[in-house]
């Protein structure tokens, strides 16, 4: 069957989604995520493309990106053969590093163009790394706008549209269920006994009864990092015993300061 065409944004500017190959990791250490950030900075220079956000996860990537000179598919072409290159090269290890070809998304309007902004900056409080948007998580394009001054991505267009930092800030503490492209709508449905193996790896615990005794603080310390490698909430309630009220809770309300898993 053939591809899907990709569906054209009339402003260019792209939501772009990029995912590990198997749910792999993409960045393994600091100098990983700072390595790519040196290869999108290089091409966005090449290429004479904008940023407008971006949110280095551990397993995935999210861009938001303005593009008129150089086709998209040029442009993550580029960036992910280096990285992928770079990486390879670092961890002694063949294959590919990408999960196929990138997803995108059109942004064609402001009110759609600062919603993909916030979900982006919220990733890594959703998933419960930090307990408030722009509170600790360094991979993110929030503390650009927070700052007020960046090398790498383009502030201008979004302040103005929101209204200051002080806006900014209050903007991305509000909540919204935003239908941008989300790398769990994205990835199938993990089976049952790979969902089992890979909390048992994430939580160090020897079986899955094991996790099901830990206390219900020491399991939420896990529940979001499971998430984010692909274990819906569903299975999580399921294979774990957790109730989902308390799964989506931990996923939407973030980790209190002293509990959340760090970077």
């Amino acid at each position: 069957m053939p591809r899907k065409p990709r569906a054209i944004s009339e402003s260019n500017i792209y939501h772009v989604v990029i995912r590990g190959a198997d749910r792999q990791q993409m960045f393994e250490e600091k100098n990983d995520y700072d390595k790519y950030l040196d290869i999108l900075s290089y091409y966005k220079k090449e290429c004479q493309f904008e940023i407008y956000a971006y949110c280095l996860m551990s397993n995935h990537v999210h861009l938001l990106i303005h593009t008129s000179n150089t086709p998209l598919a040029t442009v993550f072409r580029r960036i992910n053969t280096r990285y992928a290159v770079w990486f390879n090269m670092k961890y002694d290890r063949t294959g590919f590093l990408q999960q196929g070809r990138y997803y995108s998304e059109p942004v064609n309007d402001e009110r759609y163009l600062l919603t993909v902004v916030r979900y982006i900056h919220q990733n890594p409080y959703k998933t419960g790394i930090e307990a408030f948007p722009g509170e600790s998580y360094p991979w993110s394009s929030i503390y650009s706008y927070l700052s007020g001054n960046s090398a790498l991505v383009d502030i201008g267009l979004i302040n103005n549209l929101i209204g200051g930092s002080k806006a900014f800030t209050t903007f991305h503490r509000e909540t919204e269920e935003a239908d941008c492209l989300d790398i769990h709508k994205l990835t199938k449905r993990l089976p049952d006994d790979v969902a089992k193996e890979l909390i048992i790896k994430e939580t160090g615990c020897h079986t899955i009864t094991d996790f099901q005794s830990l206390p219900l603080l020491e399991k939420k310390k896990h529940l979001a990092l499971l998430h984010e490698q692909g274990i819906s909430i569903r299975q999580l309630n399921r294979l774990t015993g957790t109730s989902k009220g308390i799964i989506q809770r931990t996923l939407t309300e973030g980790m209190p300061h002293n509990s959340k898993p760090q970077p």
